[in-house]
């Protein structure tokens, strides 16, 4: 009778493990899954159009999940003027305010139409909304039509890291299309700097969609340019886009 009344104790706390280890379990699974949901990033303005010669508030609210999320490893806003092109562009930190809300204060010299980049990265997961702008009462009048293809391709390569010499780094490349992954294309790292003789030119492979990586190991500390060069034959597709890092010892 005794070893029948200790099965069955033992069989009661095998049973209320297992429904603990399930209810770990799926605790587990849900954590991952709203972690592994994608930032959604509302780029807004003071007003527009925006003035000219006056310094005015850039702003991003990043949400995750519909829950601000005031931790990001970074937001910066990518900015150029649209007749210049993307060569053109300069980017700035933004810092965190309160909500998941990060701001930057700008001023813009030139009237016209501006790209607005806000990249953001939030754990491993990035993204990076384009949104356009007018600056200038003309610039308003006149709309927002303009014929160059290459606004509508967002190149951010990832630069956050440090570049030491002699060691091996990880280059990598996220391009979106018509904010959507630009996906298939054929990728290359041009790199240059004036204590290289010629240039390098190194093929990325695609790790996910529209992110596109590879590994270089820079000889010495200094100035590198970088240019990424993206295209699709079949599509008359040419791009490219510079950046330049600082290589430490």
């Amino acid at each position: 009778m005794k070893k029948v009344f200790l099965s069955i104790i033992l069989l009661f706390v095998m049973s209320a493990c297992s429904v603990n280890n399930n209810e770990q379990d799926s605790s587990s699974a849900e954590e991952e899954n709203k972690a592994a949901e994608v930032p959604e990033v509302q780029v807004e303005f003071e007003h527009q159009p925006l003035p000219l010669n006056e310094e005015t508030t850039i702003q991003a609210s990043v949400t995750q999940g519909g829950e601000p999320v005031p931790d990001a490893e970074y937001v910066e806003f990518e900015i150029w003027n649209s007749e210049d092109g993307q060569d053109s562009s300069e980017t700035f930190e933004a810092k965190h305010t309160e909500n998941g809300v990060y701001t930057i204060t700008h001023s813009f010299a030139k009237e016209g139409t501006y790209q607005v980049i806000a990249h953001t990265q939030v754990d491993d997961l990035h993204t990076m909304p384009e949104t356009e702008v007018a600056v200038g009462q003309q610039a308003e009048a006149s709309g927002h039509e303009h014929g160059d293809d290459r606004g509508k391709f967002m190149v951010h390569l990832m630069t956050e890291q440090s570049f030491k010499a002699g060691e091996s780094s990880t280059l990598t490349t996220h391009i979106n299309h018509m904010e959507e992954p630009f996906s298939e294309a054929k990728v290359r790292y041009e790199i240059s700097s004036d204590q290289m003789e010629k240039h390098v030119y190194i093929g990325a492979e695609e790790s996910e969609r529209g992110e596109y990586t590879t590994t270089y190991t820079f000889p010495s500390p200094g100035t590198y340019t970088i240019n990424v060069h993206y295209e699709k034959p079949d599509e008359d597709i040419h791009g490219h886009q510079k950046e330049t890092i600082e290589v430490i010892q």
